[in-house]
């Protein structure tokens, strides 16, 4: 007796050292992943990056890796240059006329974080932009952020509050947007300095929508700032795929029940079974079909229709389908002659 207590009390203490050196290890590896960049997003995957260098220097940037100018109007394409880079050997020159725009799709899931670097000469000039949006079209566009660097002040101002923060000449210096899409909420920062807090949607133009859909570098007739080594991390949306639910198994007379997808994409080829185990069963004692689909949302009747035997049993369903999701469920029951009671 005293060995069985002590053996119970090893296994408890060895099952609680487990534990705790879980919980220490998690968290150590959660509190690794923040750093200079660190956010929650981070923890996502990138989605996108752009670093100029695989660009010929002295080409136009519009029409190459996805860049095209405001409006597509030839006057507002920039220049790819090697004159400055953060990573070898190319980055984006901004100014004059310059209006260069990236869209993207589906950013709009959780968080994300959108990271820059800028290099902003001793001899710059004038109010050169970076906007961020949540639609572009044109003067359809909604503006989400609008930050720019303000050579008379020498600060990064937001366009519509007077939050500012002065900003490095002659370096390379990272802005970091993190937006919160579940409560709408930005975080801007410049060389890990938080600088300015607000609404997404209402950030600029107001009415905008909770997804990040395209960035503009907008000179304004400024003098260049040039632009390397940005990305995208965002937080990976709910996998697209079905998910099959038996409802309720009912009798009396044979047995009936139904397949849903519960999902977030159709069910192809869902192929379904229904079974009694246990008792006699002279007729209805098994069944197999097949449903071509099932629509998101969509539902259909299987049955045994007819039912002959006597003695207790279990009813058995089972579903899978081409995309691979299954389900299955139990239900006891009595079968007297060809009444299916179900308890």
């Amino acid at each position: 007796m005293e060995k069985s207590i002590s053996t119970k009390i090893l296994v408890i203490g060895l099952l609680f050292l487990f534990l705790g050196a879980s919980v220490f290890t998690t968290t150590s590896a959660q509190n690794n992943q923040t750093g200079s960049s660190g956010t929650l997003s981070r923890g996502g995957s990138i989605v996108w990056s752009e670093n100029f260098d695989s660009y010929v220097a002295g080409t136009l940037l519009g029409g190459q890796g996805g860049w095209f100018p405001w409006d597509n109007a030839p006057s507002a394409d920039a220049n790819v240059t090697n004159v400055q880079s953060l990573s070898p050997a190319n980055s984006a020159e901004i100014m004059g006329t310059s209006d260069m725009v990236h869209e993207w799709t589906d950013i709009n899931y959780g968080n994300c974080t959108f990271s820059a670097w800028t290099y902003v000469p001793a001899d710059f000039v004038g109010q050169n932009y970076l906007i961020l949006l949540s639609l572009y079209g044109g003067s359809a566009s909604k503006w989400d952020l609008q930050i720019y660097f303000d050579a008379e002040t020498l600060m990064l101002k937001d366009y519509d509050s007077i939050n500012e923060t002065p900003y490095v000449i002659g370096e390379w210096s990272e802005i970091r947007v993190e937006i919160d899409f579940v409560n709408d909420w930005q975080n801007v920062y410049y060389n890990d300095v938080l600088w300015l807090s607000k609404s997404w949607t209402q950030g600029t133009s107001g009415g905008g929508y909770l997804e990040f859909a395209a960035i503009d570098l907008w000179a304004n007739g400024a003098t260049a700032v040039y632009w390397d080594d940005m990305s995208i991390w965002a937080t990976e949306g709910p996998a697209e795929e079905p998910e099959l639910e038996i409802g309720t198994i009912t009798g009396p007379i044979g047995v009936k029940t139904t397949i849903k997808n519960i999902g977030n994409a159709p069910a192809t080829n869902v192929s379904w079974e229904i079974t009694l185990d246990g008792g006699t069963i002279l007729l209805g004692k098994t069944k197999t079909d097949t449903i071509a689909s099932l629509a998101v949302d969509g539902s259909a009747e299987i049955k045994i229709p007819f039912v002959l035997g006597i003695g207790k049993t279990v009813i058995t369903v089972t579903a899978t389908c081409d995309e691979g999701p299954t389900a299955s469920k139990d239900q006891n029951a009595t079968v007297l002659l060809f009444f299916v009671l179900i308890k």
